[in-house]
């Protein structure tokens, strides 16, 4: 996830740059705080359970390995929410910019 990060950083780095279009930064920081959030919550536990014996690429698994699971699961949806922020976040900037063409014409 370390290089999707840096995807996200360059992202918004050159969006206004090569787009000519600003995005709302407190979108920006809610889609980054959600997604560095989800991404922990989803894999950090999976250290325990590898831990704990799971084996790893398995359909299916023990029960006694299921409160970490859910908790990854948990972790994941967050990641989720923070993908339809940034989505949103596209959505809303080029409909201000079109909003202000409008304005200035």
């Amino acid at each position: 996830m370390g290089a999707v990060f840096a995807l996200f950083a360059a992202f918004y780095y050159w969006y206004d740059i090569i787009l000519g279009v600003r995005y709302n930064e407190q979108l920006g920081v809610l889609h980054f705080t959600l997604t560095f959030i989800g991404v922990n919550t989803t894999f950090f536990p999976m250290h325990f359970l590898g831990i704990a014996g799971q084996p790893r690429r398995i359909p299916d698994y023990p029960d006694i390995y299921t409160y970490w699971n859910n908790i990854s699961s948990f972790g994941s949806l967050v990641t989720t929410a923070g993908l339809f922020v940034l989505i949103y976040l596209i959505y809303d900037s080029f409909k201000r910019a079109h909003l202000l063409r409008q304005i200035s014409n």
